[in-house]
């Protein structure tokens, strides 16, 4: 016997397929790939799937794309300027060094467990 918020959520399903709000879904039809779910750590899924259904790039993403800037910007910087984003540079790999460790982590607690 199924539960009275499994009922509800059947009843509202149902009724929202008979409203044809499921009919113009992109990629109706199609299989899911799964691949990249399953291929994150399992600690970590449903953080990954919030940010991808909200379209927010993870922070790991983020830092790194920004290090990449601060590295392309000192390239051509000089004086204070060239200082202050070695600087800020420096403060980001860190960022970014320590958020690749969580995830390391997070890896290696999915294979222990």
């Amino acid at each position: 016997m199924s539960s009275p918020f499994a009922q509800l959520a059947e009843a509202r399903i149902k009724e929202a397929i008979d409203a044809g709000e499921f009919d113009n879904l992109s990629g109706k039809g199609q299989p899911l790939d799964m691949d990249g779910y399953f291929s994150a750590p399992s600690s970590l899924r449903s953080g990954f799937g919030l940010l991808k259904s909200a379209s927010v790039v993870p922070p790991e993403v983020t830092a790194m794309l920004e290090v990449a800037g601060l590295r392309h910007h000192l390239e051509s910087a000089t004086g204070e300027r060239a200082e202050l984003l070695r600087k800020q540079l420096q403060m980001k790999e860190v960022e970014l060094t320590m958020a690749l460790e969580r995830v390391k982590r997070a890896l290696k607690a999915d294979v222990i467990a």
